[in-house]
């Protein structure tokens, strides 16, 4: 397999198949997907099992650990068969047509991460988000940016593709929790002068079923994350200089 599709997923049965039907008709070729399932007691693991067993590219993974988005993530990228790992939403609201272009970026081989960005030119949304999705959005994306001295204009997207070559360079220093796995990802990647990260334009759609993750948990996960890299810059900055 040449990509690995990761859809971590909690609480999706009413979105999963039609995410999948959407993924499949894109026809990526040396595509897999496994949809990684945080124990969903909605039937989500069950409906992708049944699923699978009519296409040998879909696997449907349980995840039996910490609970987040962030660790099923790394579960299910340390699973994969592919060179290069991808993440999206499980819920459709990271269009299954804009995956070609995320991956098209890849042509330059020197290229180590690709980030599905809402911010930059021909990137948006399909509709126009309520004034506080709006606020929290581009606030928390003016936090990392000033925080993490991050260039990159969207580090809320949550749709990347890495090269496992370079997710191995950094696996072993991330500290996975809450739901910002890619911006860690990338956090660690750009302490490294000699890494590559782009940016690819996506429109985020609306979610169609199911309801938002977002919580007052989560927002508390992303603002320890934060601090967490901030005082851990300078011996991440060296350590990863000697991996």
């Amino acid at each position: 397999m040449k990509y690995s599709l990761i859809l971590p997923s909690y609480n999706e049965s009413e979105s999963i198949v039609r995410t999948l039907d959407n993924l499949l008709k894109e026809n990526i070729p040396s595509l897999e997907i496994l949809v990684v399932d945080d124990k969903s007691p909605d039937g989500t693991f069950a409906i992708v099992q049944e699923y699978a067993k009519s296409h040998e590219n879909i696997h449907a993974v349980l995840h039996d650990g910490e609970r987040g988005l962030s660790p099923s993530v790394v579960y299910g990228f340390n699973k994969a068969k592919g060179e290069i790992l991808i993440c999206m939403d499980a819920d459709g609201q990271h269009r299954s047509c804009d995956l070609a272009k995320v991956l098209a970026e890849f042509e330059d081989p020197s290229l180590d991460m690709a980030i599905g960005s809402r911010h930059v030119a021909g990137g948006g949304f399909t509709e126009k988000w309520n004034f506080f999705r709006s606020l929290f959005s581009n606030t928390a994306s003016l936090a990392a940016q000033i925080v993490l001295r991050t260039k990159v204009k969207d580090p809320m997207s949550g749709f990347f593709a890495v090269r496992k070559q370079s997710f191995g360079k950094v696996k072993d220093f991330l500290d996975p929790h809450g739901f910002k796995i890619m911006l860690e990802i990338c956090f660690l990647l750009s302490l490294c002068p000699e890494h590559k990260i782009k940016e690819s334009p996506i429109i985020f759609a609306m979610r169609e079923a199911g309801k938002s993750k977002l919580s007052a948990k989560i927002i508390h996960q992303y603002l320890a994350m934060l601090l967490k890299c901030f005082l851990r810059r300078g011996k991440l900055k060296k350590a990863l200089g000697r991996h």
